[in-house]
């Protein structure tokens, strides 16, 4: 019975953490109701470290109105998971929305479509889904 209070409360300490750690007020916001979608052509991808300490990938999307836009995607690792890879000269959609981050405007990606293939980086609900 004590071993499994232990894990209880080891079990609730990690689950406060990572919900800390998922509001951070360095994670860029998400706010579903506010979705567009963004066409246009890769022209740079970086891998930046991000407030979790994992190399996200970012990328600057030029749109049609020959805007260069700055999206924040998903851990590389995760996109690794998912077979999924960019190059500079794709064509994608976007789907995600508007967020200040570090004082940078940046858009948050939740599903990218690039050559008849789709993921998803984060649920429904804006939440990351690695």
């Amino acid at each position: 019975m004590k071993g499994t209070f232990v894990f209880a409360v080891v079990a609730c300490a990690a689950i406060a953490t990572t919900g800390a750690l998922a509001q951070s007020p360095r994670s860029p916001a998400y706010d579903v109701k506010s979705e567009v979608v963004l066409k246009g052509k890769v022209v740079e991808i970086q891998a930046i470290p991000d407030w979790m300490g994992t190399h996200g990938v970012n990328v600057s999307l030029q749109t049609s109105e020959l805007a260069t836009v700055h999206v924040d995607i998903a851990p590389e690792e995760f996109l690794q998971l998912l077979d999924f890879s960019l190059a500079v000269g794709d064509d994608i959609d976007v789907t995600g929305v508007w967020s200040t981050w570090d004082g940078n405007r940046v858009f948050v990606a939740r599903r990218l479509n690039r050559a008849r293939v789709t993921v998803a980086v984060r649920d429904l609900a804006g939440k990351p889904v690695w």
